[in-house]
C-alpha cells in the first residue's frame, strides 16, 4: 500500500510541478491534483463525514489546511480553513471538476503537501531528501 502512494506520489512531482514548488492554477488546467480528506469532527463550515480537498497548509502550532469544500448550509463552494485534526482518510486525488478549479483560479498548489501527508520510505527522513532523490 505504501509503494502505491509513493508511486502516485512520483507520478505528480515529476507530471505536475516539474521540479517547481508550487503549481499555478488557472482557468487552462482541465485537473489538478490535490489531497482528499473526510472532516472527522465538525467545524463552523463544515459537517462530519464531508470531503474537503486541501490545497496548502499552515505546519508550525497551528496544523490546519487551507482547504475547498462544500458549505453545510448552502452547499456552495467556498474556500476555508480547517485543523488538520479535524480531517482523517487522507488520499490522493486528481479532481476534475470545472467548479473546484475554478474556485481555486489565481492560487498556488504546495508540492509540499504530497508528502507531509503519506508515509515516506525509512530511508528519507526529511522532505528535501526525498524530493532530490526522485528529481
Amino acid at each position: 500500500m505504501q509503494e502505491q502512494h509513493i508511486k502516485k506520489i512520483n507520478e505528480i512531482l515529476l507530471g505536475y510541478f516539474c521540479g517547481h514548488p508550487l503549481l499555478d492554477v488557472n482557468a487552462t488546467k482541465d485537473n489538478i491534483p490535490l489531497v482528499a480528506a473526510n472532516v472527522q469532527k465538525s467545524t463552523h463550515s463544515f459537517s462530519e463525514g464531508q470531503l474537503l480537498y486541501i490545497y496548502n497548509v499552515f505546519w508550525g502550532m497551528n496544523k490546519k489546511a487551507l482547504v475547498v469544500g462544500r458549505y453545510r448550509r448552502k452547499h456552495r463552494l467556498i474556500l476555508g480553513v480547517c485543523p488538520i485534526s479535524s480531517l482523517s482518510n487522507f488520499r490522493l486525488k486528481l479532481v476534475y471538476e470545472p467548479t473546484v478549479i475554478s474556485k481555486l483560479h489565481g492560487r498556488y498548489i504546495d508540492r509540499g503537501i504530497f508528502i507531509r501527508f503519506f508515509d515516506l520510505p525509512g530511508e528519507f527522513i526529511n522532505l528535501r531528501d526525498y524530493i532530490q532523490a526522485i528529481s
